[in-house]
C-alpha cells in the first residue's frame, strides 16, 4: 500500500474542507451593472437579469432606512420581533412560526442544514433554483430528480410516485425559478396527499405575489407534517439589495432548531426597518405587480408574433428559447444596453426579467436581430 508523506505535500495537495465540497459548483449570479459596462462600453443600461424589481420599492422605504441609520452602533433586534409580529398579523400566523432570514438563500441553507444527513434524499425537478443542489450537495444528500415535462411544467404523476415512497426532503419552487412555471392548488394538493408525513417540504416562493392563486398554507396544514413556505422581500417588494427573506414553518419548535444555525442579528436594522416599510405598503405593492404583469403580456405578446418558444411564466420575468443560442442572444442584446440571464438548460433558453416599460420597449426592439440565426 502506498503511504504518502503529508509533509512532502505542498499546502495545495492538502485541502482543508469537507471532501462533499469538491463537486460543488458555485452559485453564478447575473452579470453586474459595473460588468456589463466594461463589456458593453456604454451606461445607458438595463437589468434584465436577475429578477430585480426594477419598479422601485415603496416610497416609504427611503424614510424608513434613514430613521434607522440615526443609531448604526446598536445591534439590530436579533429576532425582529417587529417585522415577524406585522408579517404573523397578515397572514393569521403565530409569528413564533416565522423565521427571519438575509434572502431566501439563507433559508434554504438553514433548512437544509438542520435536518438532512448525508445520504439523505432530496426530491425536486429539475430545471430549477441551482441553490437546492448547492446547499445539498454541502450536506452530501443525494438526489432524486423528476425531470420537467416538455413546457417545464412539473410532471405531477412522475413527481407524486416519487414523493409517496418518503424521500427526506422534497422541495417545490412556485413558480418555477428559472422557467417561470407555476403549481396549481389542485397539484400541489395531490402531491402532498402521497407525501409521508416523515418527509420534510420546502415550498419555495419566492415569486408569490405574482402568483397568488391558493393559499399555500392552508394546503401544508392540512397535510400535517414538516414543512416551510419559502417567501422573500427582494422580488416583489424590491429590496434585493437589503437581503430580507422569511420562512412560515409549521411549528415554533422548528423555527426554533433553524435558530440554532442562523447567525445572529443576520437580518441588520436597516433591513428590518425596510422591510416592515414594504410589508405595510400593500398599495404600492399591488400597483407593482399589477404593471408587471401587464408588461410581461406585452413582452409575451412580442415574443408570440416572432414565433418564440416561450413558457407560460407566472413570475416577474420570461424563459423563452432563442434560435440564435442563449449566449449569442445575450452578448446581442448586450451590445444594446440591455442584460439578459443566458441559462444552462439545453436548447438556447434565457431568462429575461421585465423591466420598466421604457426598458421592455428596448427589448421588444431588439429582439428581432438578438434571436435571428
Amino acid at each position: 500500500m502506498l503511504v504518502v508523506d503529508q509533509k512532502s505535500l505542498s499546502p495545495a495537495e492538502i485541502s482543508p474542507v469537507r471532501p462533499a465540497l469538491e463537486g460543488v459548483v458555485a452559485y453564478r449570479p447575473g452579470m453586474t451593472l459595473a460588468q456589463a459596462g466594461r463589456l458593453a462600453g456604454r451606461t445607458d443600461l438595463a437589468k434584465l437579469a436577475s429578477n430585480e424589481n426594477l419598479l422601485g420599492c415603496s416610497p416609504r422605504v427611503a424614510d424608513a432606512v434613514l430613521a434607522a441609520l440615526a443609531s448604526p452602533e446598536i445591534y439590530p433586534d436579533p429576532y425582529c420581533e417587529t417585522l415577524r409580529a406585522a408579517i404573523g398579523a397578515r397572514l393569521a400566523v403565530d409569528p413564533a412560526r416565522i423565521v427571519m432570514t438575509p434572502g431566501s438563500e439563507a433559508l434554504i441553507d438553514y433548512l437544509f442544514r438542520a435536518v438532512l444527513h448525508p445520504g439523505d434524499s432530496v426530491l425536486l425537478s429539475s430545471p430549477t433554483f441551482p441553490a437546492y443542489e448547492i446547499f445539498a450537495r454541502c450536506a452530501e444528500a443525494r438526489f432524486i430528480d423528476v425531470p420537467r415535462r416538455p413546457g417545464f411544467d412539473l410532471d405531477v404523476e412522475a413527481f407524486k410516485r416519487e414523493a409517496a415512497k418518503g424521500p427526506k426532503l422534497i422541495v417545490l419552487c412556485t413558480p418555477n425559478n428559472p422557467t417561470g412555471n407555476a403549481l396549481s392548488g389542485v397539484d400541489l394538493g395531490e402531491i402532498l396527499a402521497v407525501t409521508p408525513r416523515s418527509t420534510v417540504v420546502l415550498v419555495d416562493e419566492a415569486y408569490r405575489e405574482y402568483h397568488d392563486a391558493f393559499d399555500t398554507l392552508d394546503l401544508l396544514k392540512a397535510w400535517g407534517g414538516t414543512w416551510v413556505s419559502g417567501r422573500t422581500f427582494s422580488k416583489a417588494y424590491g429590496l434585493a439589495g437589503l437581503r430580507v427573506g422569511y420562512g412560515i414553518c409549521s411549528s415554533a419548535q422548528l423555527v426554533g432548531y433553524l435558530d440554532r444555525l442562523r447567525p445572529l442579528f443576520n437580518v441588520t436594522a436597516l433591513s428590518q426597518a425596510a422591510a416592515l416599510a414594504a410589508w405595510d405598503d400593500q398599495e404600492h405593492l399591488a400597483r407593482t405587480v399589477a404593471l408587471t404583469i401587464a408588461e410581461r403580456g406585452r413582452v409575451e405578446t412580442a415574443l408570440d408574433v416572432l414565433g418564440v418558444e416561450r413558457t407560460a411564466s407566472a413570475a416577474n420575468f420570461v424563459f423563452l428559447r432563442s434560435p440564435a443560442g442563449a449566449e449569442a442572444t445575450a452578448a446581442r442584446l448586450l451590445r444594446e444596453g440591455l442584460i439578459v440571464r443566458p441559462t444552462p438548460v439545453p436548447g438556447g433558453w434565457v431568462r429575461i426579467t421585465i423591466g420598466r416599460p421604457a426598458d421592455n420597449d428596448r427589448l421588444i426592439a431588439a429582439l428581432p436581430a438578438a434571436l435571428a440565426v
